[in-house]
């Protein structure tokens, strides 16, 4: 059973030290960047978090963590494998810090045929020249479709490499990127202000950091 210990600062859940315990070896997993996107409206802020772990380099699996009232989860997507890996979370606090121990639990199949936006059409405008740059993403039901189900208004940073992956995991239910979100250049996305029928909001990158983080999976895997 693999066993991660990560203290985040209490605040602004910025990862501040990692221990890593692995006790058998196999698939070893990295991440370079931790995001918090945060969904508000016009009647309320912070409706959702959504806080993801990545490698900038390999957006064919991610780390989610879940905060629920009663307790933290995570979970590795890799659309690769087509293979979840669940964790459980056990959360303490010492001098000030909280730290988050990551425990492995299980893993299921992910059946990636079957997502249920698999057959969304996703279509970009022009990057804006002026400052800050935005750029309109226009969501369809499908490619035959002519109107929009959503509408999209993003407002980029520009980043090292090309982190539009990120944003894109992070707001979305399914946990693999359509085959047309590909949005060009090297830009972090730092604002999506969306329309979705009558139904205002936003999403919008609240805090993101580089980390060094490495999970290894246990030799042997609970299904």
């Amino acid at each position: 059973m693999g066993n991660l210990k990560i203290i985040f600062m209490r605040k602004f859940y910025l990862l501040a030290f990692i221990f890593a315990f692995v006790l058998s070896s196999a698939q070893t997993y990295s991440f370079d960047t931790v995001t918090k996107y945060v969904l508000n409206n016009a009647k309320k802020k912070g409706i959702k978090e959504s806080v993801n772990y990545f490698n900038s380099d390999d957006f064919n699996y991610f780390l989610k963590v879940t905060r629920v009232p009663d307790y933290l989860s995570a979970t590795l997507f890799d659309s690769k494998t087509d293979l979840a890996h669940h964790f459980t979370v056990k959360e303490s606090k010492s001098n000030g810090n909280v730290f988050f121990a990551f425990e492995y639990d299980y893993s299921y199949k992910l059946n990636t045929k079957h997502l249920i936006n698999q057959k969304q059409y996703i279509t970009f405008g022009e990057i804006s020249e002026s400052y800050p740059k935005q750029v309109s993403m226009q969501i369809f039901s499908s490619k035959k479709a002519k109107k929009p189900i959503a509408k999209h208004i993003l407002t980029l940073q520009p980043a090292s490499k090309n982190m539009f992956p990120m944003f894109a995991l992070s707001r979305s239910v399914n946990y693999m990127l359509p085959s047309d979100a590909d949005l060009p250049g090297n830009y972090m996305v730092v604002r999506d202000d969306i329309t979705e029928k009558k139904v205002s909001c936003e999403f919008v990158l609240e805090d993101h950091n580089d980390v060094k983080l490495k999970i290894t999976l246990p030799k042997t895997l609970n299904y």
